[in-house]
Formats: C-alpha cells, structure tokens, sequence
C-alpha cells in the first residue's frame, strides 16, 4: 500500500482551487486546503456537510489558533490561514510537508487593486514570498506551482497577435504588477535556492462556481431569468473585446500536466489560443433560455476604465511541451455553467 502524499493549496475555496482539490482529492491524495479567514466558505460546502457558515477547531493544539473547519472528507483538512501571517504559514508547511503546493491565494481582481494596491501588493507579493521562505528554510521537498495571469502582459495586447510567454510584461494596473512580481520571485527561488517551481499565465478561465466574469455574470442572470427569479433583463458592459476562455475541464488538465511534467523555472500560457467576442458568449448565453430579455449594453458600473480590444494567448508551448489540448468549445463550456445555475437557483427557490 503506498503511501499517501499530501498536497497543500493557498486559494482552496475559490474557483481553480475548489475544482483542483475535487480534482486531487479523486487521486488519492490528502488535501491541505488554505482559505482566507472570513467565517464564511462558498465552494467547499460540500465537504462541510453543506454549511457555508463554521465553527473553526485547534490543530494538534501547535498552532494557537483556532483554524481548522470541521470537514466530512478524510482526505481533506481545511484551513483559515491569511497569506500575510508568516509565522502561521510557516508552521503549516512544516506540519503538511506536502509533495505539491500550488498557490493559487490571492488578492484577484484589478478594480480592487487600484482601491487598496497595499493590500494587493502585500497579499499576491508578500503572500508568495512566505510560502517559499519555509521551503527554504526547512529545505522542504516540495514543487510549487504558482499562479499568474494574463494580466501581467498589459499593453503587450497592442501587438495583436496571440501572447507568447517570451512577450513582454507591461502590466497597467497593480494587480497585473503584483503577478509578475509573484512570477519573478518563483523563478528567482529556484535560480537561486533550487526550489522547483512551475508558473502559469491563466488566461480567461471559467467554467461551474466561477463569478465575477462576463461569461459567469451572463450565464447567472439567465438562468434566474429562465426560473423567473428576476425580470427579463440584463445590464452589460462593453460587448465588443475579445477574449481568449479556457473550461475548468481543460484548466485541470494544464494545471497538473505542469505540476507532473513542466519544467522548473518554467513559464506556461494556459489558454484556448481562441478568440471570442464578448456580444458572441452573450448570444450563445441567451439561447439557453426560452424567455424574450431586455439586453442593456454599456451599463456604467459594468464597464471597466481600461479594457484590452484583444486578449489572446498562445498556448503551444504546453502544448508541445506537455502534451495539452483543448477539449471544451465554449458553447459546451457555457452549457455546461447554464445547467449548474439552474441547479443551484432551483435548490434556493425550494
């Protein structure tokens, strides 16, 4: 019988974390899943026998904090931790000593960034520095996979073609800016100290539980339009850029052909290297539904103050190193989020 390594993910109730640890709890693994402390838990519910609210416990009394949630899942222990609490990741680490640790905690958003850029700064920079400080402090045999972002390329989009990995950073924003600091620092980390480390540029990932993005937003508001939940209008903002959408499914399969196979040190795109228009994801969205709705374009607190035309990645560097492949149109995609919804805003109108 082999034994059974752990694994550890900051960002664990969001949505790659969430489908990740589904994703590696089906493997046989055990799970260290790290959320943010807010008393609250939205994607994991499932494994808190459908509670979204908790009452936290000790840990083996050595952490002096109350941190662990109660979980119905031998293969999993969650855990509040904010990444800006140095000494309690530390301790964590030390206790998981986990084979893979991939840091997909963050502060995320770019409207958010420019709001409070310390608290993003301090979150998505800080954050990753104390995660690889343990590792190399304890020399823990582990490899990082770190999460990035498109963001990072900022005004590169101006060269109108699809972004390759070797294609400047010229993020616009602080949350752009935070990224490719957390990029740098865990490439510098394995330059200088050896610890393996493998970084993913996300592009538009979407998929069931995501929110907060165009194809979430259209998709939720159908669906609750379709069970009469609301009336028959959508407010949107600009549906002319394009974007490149990658379906959870797919996203999976990147992420843990780079924790198995990438190469150190390593940068890779996880994109669809497709482009579509925002209005075209609307109308696939709309025709989920059997109901006449009102679209409303350019609503104002829908609009960003700076909006790429294109965002496009190019994804054959995984590809040809990895092996990945697109499976998931995005019609499938969005069908896929539309049934999800339905579900879900049946179970609340019960």
């Amino acid at each position: 019988m082999r034994k059974i390594d752990s694994i550890l993910i900051t960002g664990a109730d969001g949505f790659l974390g969430s489908h990740l640890t589904d994703f590696l709890i089906n493997k046989d693994y055990f799970v260290y899943a790290l959320k943010k402390p807010s008393g609250f838990i939205n994607n994991l519910t499932q494994y808190t026998n459908g509670k979204n609210n908790f009452s936290l416990e000790g840990l083996d009394n050595q952490y002096n904090k109350r941190i662990k949630i109660p979980t119905n899942h031998k293969s999993l222990t969650i855990l509040e931790c904010d990444l800006k609490n140095r000494e309690l990741l530390e301790k964590i680490l030390k206790k998981a000593n986990p084979k893979f640790i991939f840091h997909f905690g963050a502060q995320p958003f770019v409207i958010p960034s420019w709001e409070d850029p310390v608290n993003t700064i301090e979150t998505n920079v800080i954050g990753t520095i104390n995660i690889f400080e343990p590792i190399k402090k304890h020399k823990i045999k582990s490899r990082i996979i770190v999460a990035c972002s498109s963001a990072e390329y900022g005004t590169t989009t101006n060269l109108n073609r699809a972004l390759k990995e070797t294609d400047p950073l010229l993020a616009i924003h602080p949350y752009g800016i935070s990224k490719i600091a957390s990029e740098l620092l865990a490439r510098q980390y394995f330059i200088n100290f050896g610890i393996e480390s493998v970084m993913l540029r996300f592009f538009n990932q979407t998929g069931p539980q995501k929110v907060n993005d165009a194809c979430s937003d259209f998709i939720m508001r159908i669906a609750q339009i379709e069970l009469g939940l609301v009336e028959p209008i959508i407010e949107v903002g600009n549906l002319d850029p394009y974007r490149d959408f990658t379906g959870i499914t797919d996203s999976l399969q990147a992420i843990w052909l780079a924790a198995t196979k990438g190469r150190p040190g390593e940068t890779y795109n996880i994109c669809s290297s497709k482009k579509i228009q925002i209005r075209e994801v609307l109308n696939i969205a709309l025709g989920f539904s059997k109901k006449q709705i009102l679209v409303r374009e350019n609503t104002p607190n829908k609009l960003r103050n700076t909006d790429e035309d294109i965002i496009l990645g190019d994804n054959t560097k995984i590809k040809t190193e990895l092996g990945f492949n697109i499976t998931q149109s995005i019609e499938s995609i969005l069908k896929e989020m539309f049934d999800y919804w339905i579900n879900y805003f049946q179970k609340i109108k019960r």
